[in-house]
């Protein structure tokens, strides 16, 4: 066994040997797709294609993910560092905010059921927001059960998602990493036929074919990864960097705003893995933009705009709603059995952006004093862990 301090310095050796600025800018920048997806106004930006279909975006962090686990932990895991470890440090690092959340949701459920039990279409702790669906988001297992919704903090189905995920990768690298490119190969090939079989939603699955949808983009995530050393290496005069990321952009912006939940939604994953194959380069001027602080501090705070965004969609429109009622002034209006933000194009726009504002604001106060603490205990913890000393033959 090892001793404690060789412990941490296994522990050190699987940190990512280099930071991807670009793609975690990128990860910044479609949570704050996602945040425009659910912020649904009369608005210009509210009726954008691109943003009617920002569901997909949620595949570019399963691709991410898959790269990004690679790079730093692919090659360690194959070598023996502990599977229980890995899964306590991915657990550090989704956990915390996910738990802060379903007990912002459960205080308001709480307050609802006592103090306004009949203000709203449903009684409290019902449908999406009944006891068992609690239990089943406390212990990220809500994709594998019904009803075909997103229970209690809807964004958590993903994380869900992931953390299996993380579970059948780290397996797979453990025991077969000879079979890791021609498994994640058979996964990518064979996941759009399944989802395609499984429902008319196609990509567009939060709870049945859930599990598919993010191992599909997590098995190109780390075909990524396995081809980075050639990527890396490929020489491309300056011009051949800014084409490449230019028109990637462009595709993923066309794609995205014409796929919606129709077939081509399962074409998005191969996009983004060509996107995170040439934003991983890091050499056009795309990705210098993305290394700018602004989209630096967005992609640190990513997963926080991601987990937060739907709560305080929520408490909003609830305030709104009650302003509604006193003033009359329509600022909640109903369209398609939906209620939105009312007001006209102008105001809808305006809200928007301030709610987006307001989102990246409390991201990062969540990010201070939920994600980072819950990051640093995980390590603390881990780094007392005792691992093999060899690989598991």
């Amino acid at each position: 066994m090892f001793s404690g301090k060789t412990d941490r310095m296994t522990l050190e050796a699987a940190k990512p040997k280099h930071r991807y600025v670009a793609l975690d800018s990128l990860r910044g920048v479609c949570a704050c797709m996602v945040v425009l997806l659910h912020f649904v106004t009369q608005g210009h930006i509210a009726s954008l294609s691109i943003v009617k279909h920002g569901f997909l975006f949620v595949d570019f962090f399963f691709v991410l993910s898959g790269f990004v686990i690679g790079s730093s932990y692919g090659d360690r895991l194959a070598q023996g560092f502990s599977i229980g470890r890995f899964m306590w440090l991915r657990l550090g690092r989704i956990y915390p905010l996910h738990v802060v959340m379903l007990i912002a949701f459960l205080a308001f459920e709480l307050f609802f059921a006592y103090f306004m039990p009949n203000a709203a279409a449903r009684a409290p702790f019902t449908d999406s927001f009944s006891l068992d669906s609690l239990a089943q988001s406390l212990f990220l297992v809500q994709i594998f059960f019904g009803p075909d919704a997103t229970p209690w903090n809807g964004p958590s189905w993903s994380i869900a998602a992931e953390l299996w995920t993380y579970l059948i990768f780290a397996l797979l690298l453990r025991f077969g990493r000879r079979a890791l490119v021609p498994v994640s190969l058979v996964i990518a090939v064979a996941s759009p036929l399944i989802l395609a079989a499984l429902t008319d939603r196609y990509i567009n699955v939060f709870h049945d074919g859930a599990l598919v949808r993010c191992l599909f983009g997590f098995s190109l995530g780390m075909i990524g990864w396995r081809c980075t050393a050639f990527v890396q290496s490929v020489a491309l005069p300056n011009w051949a960097d800014h084409l490449l990321e230019i028109v990637i952009v462009l595709a993923t912006g066309v794609l995205v705003s014409v796929a919606g939940a129709g077939p081509l939604s399962l074409v998005a994953p191969y996009i983004f893995f060509l996107a995170v194959l040439i934003f991983s380069r890091e050499r056009g001027l795309v990705s210098a933009l993305l290394k700018l602080s602004p989209f630096v501090l967005v992609g640190t705070l990513s997963y926080s705009i991601y987990m937060i965004h739907v709560f305080l969609y929520y408490r909003l429109m609830n305030g709104l709603s009650l302003l509604d009622r006193v003033t009359g002034q329509g600022i909640i209006v109903t369209e398609d059995g939906h209620n939105l933000i009312g007001g006209g194009a102008l105001f809808g726009d305006v809200m928007t952006l301030l709610f987006l504002g307001f989102v990246i604001f409390c991201a990062y106060i969540s990010y201070r004093f939920i994600e980072l603490p819950g990051q640093n205990y995980a390590k603390s913890v881990a780094g007392k862990f005792r691992v093999p000393a060899t690989a598991t033959p």
